[in-house]
């Protein structure tokens, strides 16, 4: 074969290869693109670094459920055990304020057992209608404790071992109520016993997902 043959012949391969590089790149399905999670204050977000990570739980119904399930929202989160006697029964009170005075925003709810050796979904379940938990807004979860660790390493929180010496099941966890933007990043911490901070996620809450 000539070499001008084979250059020709070369130079129409890499056009061929260049022209089909463009294509799948202009075809190619582009990433959902969420909005920036805002910040509570005009400076920059102190909590922008703790996020939610990629995660498989299952509800209260036995479904399983994954991260996609705050994507493009608003969501409040918390961590929590049903036999806790502790903060959990105040946390979750808190909880239900915030939902009871959101019923006109979209923000969603997600409460995550720490407990899951305890906290199957049928037991979840009852807690949460206890606690009237609207169904369409509030998920409980439960999970394995890998699953869990993992979570709270992305908020980057800690999880004390299982005590039982005080006669009730000790569990040192989180005690915040977090605020997550449409890109599972953290927008703020409340203090569940703190009133003002409470009336403050309230008014945020009614800002962003209004």
């Amino acid at each position: 074969m000539r070499p001008r043959v084979i250059i020709h012949s070369l130079i129409l391969l890499t056009c061929t290869f260049v022209a089909a590089l463009i294509f799948w790149f202009i075809q190619k399905p582009k990433p959902t693109q969420y909005p920036a999670a805002p910040t509570l204050l005009d400076t920059d977000n102190p909590y922008a670094d703790l996020y939610i990570p990629a995660f498989k739980l299952t509800d209260a119904d036995g479904n399983t459920v994954d991260q996609t399930i705050l994507e493009g929202q608003y969501t409040l989160i918390d961590f929590f055990y049903t036999s806790c006697p502790l903060i959990c029964p105040g946390m979750t009170a808190a909880m239900r304020q915030v939902q009871d005075a959101t019923t006109d925003t979209k923000l969603k709810l997600l409460s995550i057992s720490i407990d899951p050796q305890v906290d199957t979904p049928q037991v979840i379940k009852r807690y949460s209608q206890a606690h009237k938990a609207d169904p369409d807004r509030w998920t409980f979860t439960t999970g394995d404790m890998e699953m869990i660790t993992i979570l709270l390493m992305g908020m980057n929180f800690d999880l004390g071992a299982l005590n039982t010496d005080k006669g009730f099941r000790d569990i040192s966890h989180p005690s915040t109520l977090i605020l997550l933007g449409p890109d599972r990043h953290v927008i703020s911490l409340y203090r569940y016993s703190d009133p003002d901070q409470i009336q403050e996620l309230i008014k945020k809450a009614h800002e962003l997902a209004g």
